[in-house]
């Protein structure tokens, strides 16, 4: 058991100030130190270390939430300002009233919610948002349009907004808005949807953007314009698919399978099949 704190009664309260640069402390540094020892928590801890300070003004107090807060953490940054903005509240309440907040528990709660905040994160942002973000830019700039960079840039206002409101929710309302939060099945409707909607416009992005055909012929018979007429699209479709599987299944990296798309590509042309 870890000693107890000695500022309950000179604690002072934190302001929204102190949130907002512990927010862009975390934002700007939480690939930074990335390592295998203790993956983020060197980001986390220097994050909320000017917190820390003006928490706890003994140096024995601070020592103490200073090595809480190196241990092992890894989260999503976006999402992650859900235990962000719990964990500073704790801290808050810990100094304030340390009987009611055992330091056990603001580490047990940080170790416990790593996991499903970040599958969450992962999920929502880069997997479904992102890939969204990332079609539309991909759209403009094979256009030529400049506003391709415009998107990319939606897309990390987005990431800080949705840092600044998660943050700001758990810190305000604490450790019940996280149990709200992802354990709700509207949440997980979101989800859903925005899913259908990824997939949705990658088939559209296939379609508009992957050129695939072939120019055989059997006697007088084009083929493509046989395969047109029956399934247009078919090529790029069963590229698509196949790249799925490679990736999904065989769990072969984005890396081998350009190098093999272009490889495949310049063979097709030589032999004159696509």
């Amino acid at each position: 058991m870890s000693k107890e704190v000695t500022t309950a009664d000179t604690a002072p309260a934190l302001t929204k100030k102190d949130l907002n640069k512990a927010m862009f402390r975390w934002y700007m540094s939480a690939e930074m130190p990335l390592n295998f020892e203790n993956m983020q928590g060197i980001a986390f801890c220097g994050s909320i270390a000017p917190i820390l300070k003006k928490l706890y003004t003994k140096k024995e107090d601070l020592a103490e939430a200073l090595k809480r807060h190196l241990l092992l953490y890894n989260c999503n940054v976006t999402a992650g300002g859900l235990i962000l903005g719990t964990t500073i509240a704790m801290e808050e309440q810990r100094a304030k009233k340390p009987e009611a907040m055992p330091a056990e528990a603001i580490t047990g709660l940080k170790t416990g919610l790593m996991g499903p905040v970040a599958a969450l994160g992962d999920s929502f942002d880069w997997g479904i948002i992102g890939t969204l973000f990332k079609i539309a830019a991909a759209t403009l700039a094979a256009a030529g349009n400049p506003f391709a960079l415009a998107v990319l840039l939606a897309f990390v206002m987005y990431c800080i907004v949705e840092l600044v409101f998660f943050t700001n929710l758990t810190y305000k309302k604490g450790r019940s808005s996280i149990k709200t939060i992802m354990g709700s099945g509207l949440m997980q409707d979101v989800i859903s949807g925005a899913n259908v909607l990824a997939m949705f416009m990658m088939g559209a992005m296939t379609a508009s953007m992957v050129t695939l055909t072939t120019p055989l012929k059997i006697s007088s018979v084009v083929i493509q314009e046989k395969l047109d007429g029956i399934f247009p699209g078919i090529f790029p479709l069963a590229a698509l698919f196949l790249i799925y599987y490679l990736v999904r299944h065989k769990k072969i990296g984005t890396g081998k399978i350009v190098i093999g798309i272009i490889a495949v590509s310049i063979l097709c042309a030589l032999i004159g099949i696509f």
